[in-house]
């Protein structure tokens, strides 16, 4: 049986004599090499350009947007986590997220401007190596894009 050591790894303990890493549960292990799938960009890995996910690419794409390719980027993450998390089965391996936006009131009329995007983001699937049911918490990625809104002078 393999080690699962914790993300991100204390490069402190790796250079003090005696000093040991961090452990986690294979199911933990999996969830946060999930996430550091999720938030990693597409070409940042010079070891493999392809690792990463499809949200970074998305950034500044309003929650509609987001919401109306959920699909296609249910699709993309699946694959990504299929390509580099081997120790989920593929075969049971499900992908949902959900869009939300967070309104802020507008001062020059009634309407809400959405200018943080959170995507809930839920992974369920099968450990092949225990063959035990992986369904952490969701993941919660929060987008931002700069949105600024002046008042005009007439």
């Amino acid at each position: 049986m393999r080690e699962n050591y914790s993300i991100p790894a204390s490069f402190k303990r790796l250079t003090t004599k005696g000093s040991r890493l961090d452990k986690v549960s294979l199911s933990e292990s999996v969830r946060q090499h999930i996430l550091l799938i999720l938030v990693s960009r597409w070409d940042h890995l010079r070891a493999d350009p392809n690792f990463g996910s499809a949200f970074w690419e998305h950034d500044f794409d309003s929650s509609s947007v987001l919401e109306s390719k959920r699909h296609e980027f249910e699709k993309d993450i699946k694959e990504s986590i299929l390509r580099y998390e081997t120790r989920l089965d593929p075969n049971d391996l499900k992908i949902a997220f959900k869009v939300y936006g967070s309104p802020l009131p507008s001062s020059r009329s009634k309407k809400m401007l959405s200018l943080k995007k959170r995507i809930e983001m839920r992974v369920e699937g099968r450990l092949a190596e225990t063959n035990k049911t992986f369904k952490p918490p969701p993941f919660l990625l929060y987008f931002s894009p700069v949105a600024i809104e002046s008042k005009a002078k007439r």
